[in-house]
C-alpha cells in the first residue's frame, strides 16, 4: 500500500510538472507570437495605423477634405520619388509631364485622386518642380513614414541580394506590395493605379476605368508585359509551389507558362549565364543540388510601372496571404521580385483570362525628357510600346 501511495504521489507532482511546463510553452508562444506581430488566426499583422491615420489626415488635408464615398469612384492613382537629385534627369520635371497628360487623356473619363509620395525633405523641392500641378485639387504630396521603409526581417545582407539594384529600389517594391495598398484602401478608393513618374500616357484613354472595371468584372490590368530576367526571379517559382500545395490551391493559368503545364513545371531554371555574377561557390552548389536546366516557369511578368488593380481582390484571404508570404519570405527584396514578380504571380495563380484587362491606350514608359513624352502625345501617332 505504501508503494502505491508513493507511486501515486510521484505520478501527480510528474502530471502538475508536465502541466506546469505546457502552460509556461503556451506563454511563451504567444509571447513569442505577439513580438512577431501575428494577428488572430494566422493573419499577417496589418499596416500600424499610427501610419496611416498621419498620412490619410494629411492627404484628405491636401485633397480639399474629399470624402471617402466620393473615392469609391475615383481611381487613385500613386507616384512614388524617392531620387530627385539624378543628373541624368529632371525627376519633378518629369512627373509634373506624367499628371499633366494624366490630366488630359485619362481625368475627362476616370475621376481620378493623385497621390505622390517621397522624402519629407525633398517635399518642397517636388512642389517647387511641380509647380501648379501640385496646386490641383486632386493632387496631394505626402511625406514617407519612416516605419514604411524599412528592409523585411529576411532581407540578409548585400552579400546575398541579386542584381545591382539599390536598397531603396528594392524598399519600393515593399512599400508598394504592403503601405500603398492599406493607405489608398483607408482613402476610401477601391481601384489604385500603379505609376511611375516617367510614365506617359499619350492619347486619350475614352473610358472610365473605374466603370469599366466594374462593368466587366476586371480586377487587375497592364500595359506592359514580358519575360523577366532569371536573376530577378530565382526561388519565386519554388516558393509559388509551396503556397499552392499548402494552401490546396489549384492555378487558373500559372501552369500554361510553364514546361511541363502541370505543378512539375513550376521552378526557376538553372542557366549560369542568365544568373549573372553569383559567387563561384553557390553556382557550384546549385549544380549539385540537380536543378532543371531547360522547362520551369519562364517568368512572363506585368511590368509595375503601368498596374491597376482592384482592393477588394488584393486583400481577399488567399490573395493577400500570398502577398505576405511573399513579403515574410525576404525574396521580394533579396532576388529583387518587387513587387511586378508576386503581382504576375497573383495574375497567374488567381485571375481567369476574362478578369484581366489589358490597358490599350498609347503610352511611354522611360523618358528622360519631358519635352520628349509632350512631343510624343502632339504627334499624329506614336509607337506603340509592348
Amino acid at each position: 500500500m505504501t508503494f502505491w501511495r508513493e507511486h501515486l504521489a510521484l505520478t501527480a507532482r510528474a502530471l502538475f510538472a508536465l502541466v506546469a511546463v505546457i502552460a509556461l510553452g503556451v506563454a511563451d508562444v504567444e509571447h513569442v507570437s505577439a513580438s512577431w506581430g501575428f494577428v488572430g488566426a494566422g493573419e499577417p499583422a496589418p499596416v500600424p495605423e499610427s501610419w496611416l491615420r498621419e498620412t490619410t489626415q494629411t492627404a484628405r488635408r491636401q485633397l480639399r477634405g474629399a470624402g471617402t464615398e466620393d473615392n469609391s469612384r475615383r481611381l487613385a492613382i500613386v507616384y512614388l520619388v524617392t531620387d530627385l537629385q539624378r543628373v541624368d534627369r529632371d525627376r519633378p520635371s518629369l512627373l509634373r509631364a506624367s499628371i499633366t497628360l494624366n490630366k488630359q487623356n485619362l481625368f475627362p473619363t476616370t475621376p481620378c485622386s493623385v497621390y505622390i509620395f517621397t522624402w519629407k525633405q525633398q517635399i518642397q523641392l517636388l512642389t517647387e518642380g511641380l509647380a501648379d500641378v501640385g496646386r490641383w485639387s486632386n493632387v496631394a504630396v505626402l511625406p514617407l513614414a519612416n516605419e514604411s521603409w524599412v528592409a523585411p526581417a529576411m532581407a540578409g545582407s548585400s552579400d546575398m541580394w541579386h542584381e545591382h539594384h539599390t536598397m531603396d529600389y528594392r524598399l519600393m517594391g515593399d512599400w508598394r506590395l504592403g503601405f500603398m495598398p492599406e493607405f489608398v484602401r483607408k482613402m476610401g478608393h477601391r481601384y489604385l493605379l500603379q505609376f511611375d513618374d516617367d510614365s506617359f500616357i499619350l492619347k486619350p484613354v475614352g473610358l472610365n476605368l473605374v466603370q469599366l472595371f466594374d462593368n466587366k468584372g476586371y480586377l487587375l490590368a497592364a500595359k506592359k508585359i514580358r519575360p523577366d530576367p532569371l536573376i530577378v526571379t530565382w526561388g519565386l517559382p519554388e516558393l509559388v509551389r509551396y503556397y499552392l500545395t499548402t494552401h490546396k490551391v489549384v492555378p487558373t493559368q500559372l501552369f500554361e507558362f510553364c514546361e511541363p503545364n502541370n505543378i512539375h513545371g513550376v521552378y526557376s531554371t538553372l542557366d549560369a549565364e542568365s544568373l549573372g555574377a553569383i559567387p563561384a561557390a553557390d553556382l557550384t552548389a546549385l549544380q549539385e543540388l540537380g536543378l532543371k536546366q531547360r522547362g520551369g516557369w519562364n517568368r512572363t511578368i506585368l511590368h509595375g510601372n503601368c498596374v491597376m488593380y482592384s482592393l477588394d481582390w488584393w486583400f481577399s484571404p488567399k490573395v493577400h496571404r500570398f502577398v505576405q508570404l511573399c513579403r515574410a519570405t525576404g525574396g521580394s527584396f533579396t532576388y529583387r521580385w518587387n513587387e511586378q514578380g508576386v503581382i504576375a504571380m497573383l495574375w497567374q495563380i488567381f485571375l481567369k483570362p476574362e478578369q484581366f484587362y489589358p490597358f490599350e491606350f498609347d503610352y511611354k514608359h522611360r523618358l528622360t525628357k519631358a519635352q520628349d513624352a509632350y512631343d510624343m502625345a502632339a504627334a499624329p501617332s506614336v509607337v506603340e510600346e509592348h
